[in-house]
């Protein structure tokens, strides 16, 4: 994140013996889900769209509906399975993406997730950006980036 996108969310202060609060987790609760605003761009950053998608810290790659992503010219790569949350399994696209959280840009996955499936911003884009999910307060903070 940039500095100034850094300075919109809060710091957190640790206290001796505090425990790490580790990107891409949830806090305030063991698997967190709330809405969160964040822009999809295609790889050359020509098209892009403004999502409120659910930030989940249980699914692990970001998801919008395969339609929208094609549309906006993200190209699928690879196909992965991966278990669904009623313990089936199933075969999804991946696809690369740009992911932008407040100003700041990064390079992630995206699921091409059936159409009417929700959009979903899930840990591993979370881990990307350093940040976790405040389940108490419904938003994303900052996280110990550990090297």
């Amino acid at each position: 994140m940039s500095a100034e996108s850094r300075s919109k969310i809060p710091a957190k202060s640790k206290l001796p013996g505090e425990e790490l609060v580790l990107p891409g987790t949830a806090i305030g609760g063991e698997v967190g889900t709330f809405y969160a605003s964040f822009t999809l761009w295609n790889g050359q950053m020509q098209r892009s769209r403004a999502f409120n998608g659910l930030a989940d810290t249980g699914a692990t790659f970001p998801q919008g509906p395969g339609s929208i992503l094609e549309d906006m010219g993200i190209e699928r790569s690879e196909t992965v399975r991966f278990r669904m949350a009623d313990g089936s399994s199933t075969d999804l696209w991946l696809g690369h993406a740009l992911l932008e959280i407040e100003g700041s840009v990064r390079s992630v996955d995206v699921i091409f997730g059936p159409e009417g499936s929700s959009v979903l911003l899930g840990a591993l884009a979370l881990e990307a950006f350093g940040l976790a999910a405040d389940v108490s307060h419904r938003r994303l903070v900052p996280a110990d980036v550990l090297q």
